[in-house]
């Protein structure tokens, strides 16, 4: 029969890329849900009804395994549909299409009237994708550089054009500044850098670069007509000697908390203004420049580990299983998130936000400065630096809001009897549980007694 010849064999490839292929009953079935609005009137019969076209596509089905290995077949399936992501559905009749598992997979053993036959009943939910995805996140980091460029650029034109240096009085003034926020920065990234792990090769390099940046930048200040007729390039030499530690996959968190020690340095460098316009000025801009190096450089920074935490949270997802929360936790799932922790320092999707909203304060910080200075002197500046910089700021926070999608979110659920905590991580997190124990421990402030044995009762932190 004709119709018999178009049917094609079925199976499934996870988002790892495992493909299973399975027999399937019988009875198969597709649901398109219309997306329509009702609108309804007062005094008027009836009701309104707008077609706002078609909802994602379900495809039911029963995948049949047979056999002598039929209960490891099935359970082989079973571990496929529980990858997190979007996979690939090979359907008999309707052909391939991007799918997420949906609803619940039920799991069928009967051993009196279907021996060696496994039943396993899904929903696949047609969905779509970015075909070019695999672009995407070097398009994320491309426009990051791009916003950070952008800024650089209009940061260095507006601090050359701001200063004033005809007398020798301002230019030792804007040397002193110049001097006292380049070490400020310097101790700062130091600081940074040695919570890197400094046997990586890309660690040294960048420490290398580090160090030719900053006798580049030291050299063109230490004489007074050099800094004078090499005003864009040391603001330009700041910007990229705050920015270079971004580059390196370390936690998020750290930087974070590096870079805001680094703008108090610089703030308090700037506590008083001097005598005078002109010197009023010079250390604005200075400020201006080191303070917005900062800002820009850990937007850079922390975007750039919250790819690489959604990156780790894909393959670390597929690559190791975890519990299923039996046995006294009420609920609770969880795969790998050693590699995001290690990468990007995010261990699950509020710390990613978190971490946004701090890179926001500190853009803040340094628009409160500007506009603090710009009210109480008698100088205005362009706005060119600080348009940009909000560019750049943007752009991070987009990039580390749409990471946070695939990091795993925080779970908090109460023990059902007493539970030893290497038991209780092997159960939430599965192989991975054992490394998990010092983050288990901080992120409860489990005590003592607590580290051997947690009561029945408590409430506990994980991620799922």
């Amino acid at each position: 029969m004709a119709w018999a010849d178009e049917i094609a064999a079925a199976a499934y490839t996870s988002p790892s890329g495992k493909k299973i292929e399975f027999n399937f009953a019988s009875a198969l079935s597709r649901k398109t849900p219309l997306k329509t609005a009702e609108n309804v009137f007062p005094d008027v019969d009836g009701a309104e009804i707008q077609s706002l076209g078609l909802g994602g596509k379900k495809f039911p089905m029963t995948a049949l395994f047979n056999g002598g290995d039929c209960l490891t077949q099935a359970s082989d399936f079973e571990d496929a549909l529980c990858e997190r992501g979007v996979g690939v559905l090979e359907h008999p009749i309707y052909g391939k299409m991007n799918v997420v598992p949906t609803g619940e997979i039920e799991r069928v053993d009967d051993l009196v009237d279907s021996l060696n036959e496994s039943r396993v009943k899904v929903t696949f939910a047609e969905t779509i994708v970015d075909e070019s995805f695999p672009d995407g996140e070097v398009a994320a980091v491309d426009e990051l550089e791009a916003a950070a460029d952008a800024y650089e650029d209009a940061a260095a034109e507006s601090f050359a054009d701001m200063i004033e240096t005809a007398s020798i009085d301002d230019q030792l003034q804007l040397q002193a500044v110049l001097k006292a926020h380049v070490d400020a920065i310097s101790q700062g990234i130091a600081k940074i850098m040695a919570k890197a792990n400094a046997l990586r090769e890309k660690t040294r390099a960048i420490s290398r670069k580090i160090q030719t940046v900053k006798n580049n930048l030291q050299k063109m200040i230490a004489t007074v007509d050099v800094m004078v007729s090499s005003a864009t390039e040391i603001a330009t030499a700041m910007i990229q000697l705050a920015r270079l530690p971004g580059e390196i996959a370390m936690g998020a968190m750290a930087k974070l908390e590096g870079y805001a020690t680094i703008a108090t340095s610089i703030l308090n460098n700037v506590k008083k203004d001097p005598v005078g316009t002109a010197a009023i000025k010079n250390q604005y801009a200075a400020t201006s420049v080191a303070l917005g190096g900062l800002v820009s450089a850990v937007s850079f920074g922390v975007a750039k580990s919250a790819l690489d935490a959604s990156k780790d949270s894909a393959s670390g997802q597929n690559a190791s299983g975890g519990g299923n929360g039996n046995g006294g936790a009420s609920g609770g799932s969880g795969g790998s998130t050693m590699a995001r922790v290690s990468s990007g320092g995010f261990a699950s999707r509020s710390d990613a936000l978190l971490s946004a909203e701090a890179i926001v304060q500190q853009f803040e910080n340094y628009k409160n400065y500007m506009d603090s200075q710009t009210a109480k002197n008698a100088f205005v500046d362009s706005g060119e630096g600080y348009a940009a910089l909000l560019e750049n700021v943007t752009a991070a926070v987009k990039i580390i809001q749409t990471a946070s999608f695939s990091l795993p979110t925080t779970r908090v659920c109460k023990l059902g009897r007493d539970r030893q905590v290497i038991e209780l991580l092997c159960e939430l997190y599965g192989a991975d549980g054992f490394s998990r124990l010092d983050e288990f421990i901080m992120d409860n402030k489990l005590n003592a007694d607590e580290i051997v044995e947690i009561s029945m009762g408590r409430e506990i932190r994980y991620y799922a």
